[in-house]
């Protein structure tokens, strides 16, 4: 019997939380329902994480990736492992282009 993973611990950048409280409602839950799942399973199939191009993470920790994972078609979270060992920095999040530009 396999167990279960620990999640990981979050740590919430700046630039993410200002992002967040410019968001609806609507929109706020569905993020949160994202992060839940991206600190209990980074790999879910329903975030579609992919690495970001051109962007270098700022934890080395955490190695040199920046990813991107849905939260719905339309709005997007950008992270990155680290600072610490077992810790995704939420970096942005929004709607696609807005999330994207200020990664």
């Amino acid at each position: 019997m396999s167990a279960k993973p620990r999640p990981f611990n979050l740590f919430f950048e700046f630039l993410f939380l200002e992002s967040y409280s410019e968001l609806g409602p609507k929109e706020r839950k569905a993020i949160d329902r994202a992060v839940q799942l991206l600190a209990e399973n980074p790999r879910h199939p329903s975030l579609q994480i992919h690495k970001a191009k051109n962007v270098q993470g700022k934890y080395p920790a955490g190695g040199i990736g920046v990813f991107i994972a849905y939260a719905t078609k339309d709005l997007r979270i950008t992270f990155e492992y680290g600072p610490l060992s077992g810790t995704i920095a939420l970096r942005n999040c929004g709607f696609h282009e807005a999330c994207e530009s200020k990664i």
